[in-house]
């Protein structure tokens, strides 16, 4: 410190560099602070708000969910999901099939908590990089109505960019938005499925079929070369091949039991109306319980798109001539009437091992094992 005074005090240019840069110093700091007050001054605060303020006194009035994806130079595609008479959400690009009430009710109640965080640009030409550009003009972003019985919308917004890896605990994240026909856009913050495939809005609830019921499985039932496969109690773990071909044995328990449990996880990819498929000459299975359940599987397709309509019955031979079965009657006609008007997508590797042949299941007995 003693330095620096001395040095001001002689003249010469070290001391002239010395003022220099405290004069500078001055300055920079001058306009900072008057630059900050500025800013301060000119600048508006936004507390987020509700993006539909009025939405939760009228969401009871809702009976139509529409998404609105743009699908390029082939126009626009919809997903319309609309409550019945009896309260249950369809999706009427599936014939009505039913949807999954948790995202219906997620985006219902995604929409109603929708919070406008903080405006952004409301220059139209910045739509398009904010994925804000409407599907009708070759843009990204996915339209949502909400629409009452008279087809009045309730609340409709377009959906854009969604920021990554924004969510919170609750799962609110961050997206671009605005509300069709106003340039204004939004970052907003929320909950709301923007989820463009169909079958996805399907509900996922079919029969359920736990493996220990599971007693016997008939692959390629009606055909010459059927494959049985069963076991003798629920506490077996494993599956036999019933009827080996002469000079043949099991590929093993894995191979066998693949095919005999694979309904047990049952999962459709997709469904449409059971007359929509042609089931010509088909590989049928059949699925049979040891509480008398039997479940008829019927099949088309290959591969990545086999179908199968199923179809419940009562197998008696697994039944007391003296047994109460209106247990057993009750599901099965809750099955028939659930799935008895449709066919199922199946996932690639369910198809396939509700089709192994007696010959997969099977090899000839000089056959070296694998090792």
């Amino acid at each position: 410190m003693a330095k620096i005074q001395d040095t001001l005090r002689a003249p010469g240019p070290l001391r002239n560099l010395l003022l220099l840069a405290a004069v500078t110093l001055f300055f920079v700091v001058a306009a900072a602070i008057v630059l900050a007050t500025q800013r301060e001054a000119t600048s508006v605060r936004f507390d987020p708000v509700l993006f539909f303020p009025d939405l939760n006194e009228k969401v009871g009035q809702a009976t139509r969910l529409v998404y609105t994806t743009g699908q390029g130079m082939q126009g626009t595609a919809n997903i319309t999901i609309e409550r019945d008479d009896e309260g249950v959400w369809r999706v009427l690009q599936r014939e009505g099939y039913p949807a999954r009430v948790d995202r219906v009710r997620k985006t219902i109640l995604g929409l109603t908590e929708l919070e406008a965080f903080e405006p952004r640009t409301s220059n139209p030409e910045w739509h398009r990089n904010l994925g804000l550009l409407e599907p009708e003009n070759l843009g990204r972003a996915v339209r949502v109505q909400l629409l009452d019985k008279d087809g009045n919308e309730i609340a409709g917004l377009l959906a854009g960019e969604i920021v990554e890896s924004t969510a919170d605990l609750q799962g609110r994240g961050f997206l671009y938005v605005r509300r069709d026909g106003e340039d204004q856009t939004w970052l907003a913050r929320g909950s709301i499925s923007l989820d463009k495939d169909v079958a996805n809005w399907l509900d996922p609830t079919v029969v359920t079929l736990p493996q220990e019921r599971i007693a016997r499985v008939t692959l390629w039932s009606i055909s010459e070369n059927p494959a049985i496969l069963s076991r003798s109690s629920p506490d077996h773990p494993n599956f036999v091949v019933e009827n080996l071909p002469v000079g043949s044995v099991s590929r093993g328990a894995p191979v066998v039991n693949a095919s005999a449990t694979a309904f047990a996880s049952f999962e459709f990819l997709d469904a449409v109306p059971v007359d929509s498929i042609i089931f010509n000459n088909p590989p049928v299975a059949e699925i049979v319980t040891f509480d008398g359940l039997k479940l008829t599987l019927t099949m088309a397709g290959a591969n990545t798109g086999m179908w199968a309509k199923i179809v419940a019955s009562a197998d008696r031979s697994m039944i007391a001539e003296d047994a109460d079965t209106s247990a057993l009657d009750a599901e099965i006609t809750e099955i028939n009437e659930q799935m008895g008007d449709w066919a199922y997508k199946l996932e690639q590797n369910l198809g396939l091992r509700l089709t192994q042949t007696i010959g997969g299941l099977t090899r000839p007995v000089t056959e070296p094992t694998a090792p």
